[in-house]
């Protein structure tokens, strides 16, 4: 914006969560200026944005929302909003209308709790009107981001009314995208590094790592910012960037954080330079991943898994391991579970790696530590998470007969199943570094 002099493109901010409010306050009491820090290894840079021009707290006002959403001036509603926010099964490929939050929107027009209530309602206002929609832009880590939460507005709209379904499906525009950028909670140490380094009062940094990518497909209904002059990859086809991504990072990076908790590691680079570990996630990607993947002109998967490595061996960034741990069950699903899957279907597939970091989430999900302390699951699903994990101990059952999470590919395949609840035990019993060298040993001989 203020390198080509933009002034017809700004964002307005929308929390859904009660939690937000503490961001609507941040962002108000400073103008919606807030600070970038970018943490590398020799040095952190910094830039103020001001992209952000307003912050509207949804729980206070539903309605106010949906009128700016459905106002001539919103050309794209953009989400960050994590996996679980898109109520998704990976199993079934279904939406979860079970869930409370869902049913919730299904019945009430007044007080939407889901993307879903808040994006029928502000289309339904421009169907009405007569007008063309806004594009609806996911940003979350997700494979097919765009298609998947397209179909499942379809898929919730087809519940109240089919005829404003079927409007969504040809008029709406959801690009799919790829966004990689490592960004970790931001902590009072950066707050304080700021005040006493920079003599800046932010009440909302934002920590990220240097490195960043966005390819983004070229598909919106009323237009957007020139974006690829600030160095974003307008595709056509963001697909396998994003199954790349999606497998070889976001997959890594959830199985070393369950397994890496469970060691005691508070934070991503600890976990990643344990030699165990680094060679563990090398190992799996390397003989358990990659060859699954459709090749990509000009990329060495080899190379990006390493690269990869070396970014979350950042220590400047602090990535909390407690992080990467939440909302397992709108990630597992996504980054590693189809990997298994596929290997399952392949003569003499390979997975047992895999399938230790399935067993590390498994434990992880007891709530309990490996020194028999309680702590804290995010979840949308903890408390049946939680029940079904401490339940089953080292039984894999109770969580793999949860169906919108584990296909019957996974749930019915007896070799799975043994392994799973060998590692389970194993991690259970000798803890995630002893478990992660039996594994070592084991694929080395």
């Amino acid at each position: 914006m203020q390198k080509y002099g933009l002034k017809d493109w700004s964002i307005c901010g929308v929390g859904l969560l009660d939690s937000d409010i503490i961001m609507r306050d941040a962002l108000s009491s400073q103008d919606y200026l807030y600070t970038l820090m970018e943490r590398g290894i020799e040095k952190t840079t910094t830039q103020v944005i001001g992209s952000i021009t307003s912050y509207m707290y949804a729980p206070e006002n539903p309605a106010a929302v949906i009128e700016k959403m459905a106002s001539e001036d919103t050309r794209i509603v953009s989400l960050t909003v994590t996996e679980s926010g898109y109520y998704y099964s990976e199993a079934t490929s279904s939406l979860q209308t079970d869930d409370p939050a869902v049913i919730n929107d299904l019945k009430s027009s007044d007080t939407p709790r889901t993307i879903y209530g808040y994006l029928y309602e502000a289309l339904l206002i421009r169907y009405k009107q007569g007008r063309g929609p806004f594009t609806v832009m996911s940003c979350d880590n997700m494979p097919e981001n765009g298609k998947t939460l397209k179909s499942m507005l379809i898929a919730f709209a087809k519940l109240k009314n089919s005829e404003f379904a079927d409007w969504i499906d040809k008029k709406v525009a959801a690009p799919n995208a790829m966004v990689d950028r490592v960004t970790p909670k931001t902590t009072d140490e950066d707050r304080s590094y700021l005040a006493t380094v920079l003599g800046v009062e932010d009440k909302c940094p934002v920590v990220c790592e240097p490195f960043i990518q966005w390819v983004l497909e070229d598909n919106f209904s009323e237009g957007r910012p020139n974006w690829e002059d600030a160095g974003v990859e307008i595709v056509s086809d963001v697909g396998l960037y994003e199954l790349m991504k999606l497998r070889l990072l976001n997959g890594a990076h959830s199985e070393m954080g369950y397994l890496g908790y469970l060691a005691g590691y508070e934070y991503i680079h600890e976990v990643v330079t344990d030699p165990l570990i680094n060679k563990y996630i090398r190992t799996m990607n390397h003989e358990e991943v990659i060859p699954l993947l459709p090749k990509i002109d000009g990329v060495d998967f080899e190379e990006y898994s390493l690269s990869v490595l070396k970014r979350f061996a950042n220590p400047a960034i602090k990535d909390q391991v407690s992080r990467i741990c939440l909302m397992g069950s709108g990630k597992m699903p996504k980054y590693v579970l189809p990997s298994i899957s596929e290997q399952l279907s392949r003569p003499n597939g390979k997975y047992d790696l895999l399938t230790l970091g399935v067993a590390g989430w498994f434990r992880y999900l007891t709530g309990i530590d490996m020194k028999g302390n309680e702590f804290t699951i995010e979840d949308v699903m903890a408390p049946k998470l939680i029940q079904a994990a401490r339940e089953g101990g080292r039984d894999p059952h109770p969580l793999l007969n949860i169906k919108v999470l584990f296909g019957s590919d996974l749930r019915e395949n007896a070799e799975f199943v043994k392994k799973l609840t060998l590692a389970l035990e194993l991690v259970s019993d000798s803890g995630p570094l002893e478990a992660i060298r039996k594994y070592i040993i084991d694929y080395e001989n």
